[in-house]
């Protein structure tokens, strides 16, 4: 394999690993507010294909072509079944973009 597809798949599987994380509610909590362990988003569930371009042609490195910096001031809302948020998504030039998850 060449070293774009052993890049690749390390970057895949270890976002593959990430999303499947089982979280779990901590002890505290006010009655009200549930926290959990792990937070239910952050730059790393950014999809691997929106941070790079994962052609082997046209970048050959595989060099991140979108930097995510954080996710900050999600919006959820219960709909048909799922939880759907809106979430404000820093890049590394500190642009900010809302983004569907």
């Amino acid at each position: 394999m060449s070293h774009f597809e052993v890049r690749l798949k390390a970057l895949l599987q270890d976002h593959e690993a990430l999303i499947r994380k089982k979280n779990t509610p901590t002890a505290a909590s006010n009655g009200i507010y549930q926290r959990w362990q792990n937070p239910i988003l952050t730059a790393d569930h950014t999809p691997v294909f929106w941070r790079y371009d994962l052609n082997a042609a046209t970048n050959p490195f595989l060099m991140e072509r979108m930097g995510v910096n954080a996710t900050f001031n999600s919006g959820a809302i219960y709909r048909d079944g799922k939880y759907l948020l809106v979430v404000r998504v820093e890049g590394h030039d500190r642009k900010s973009f809302f983004r569907r998850c």
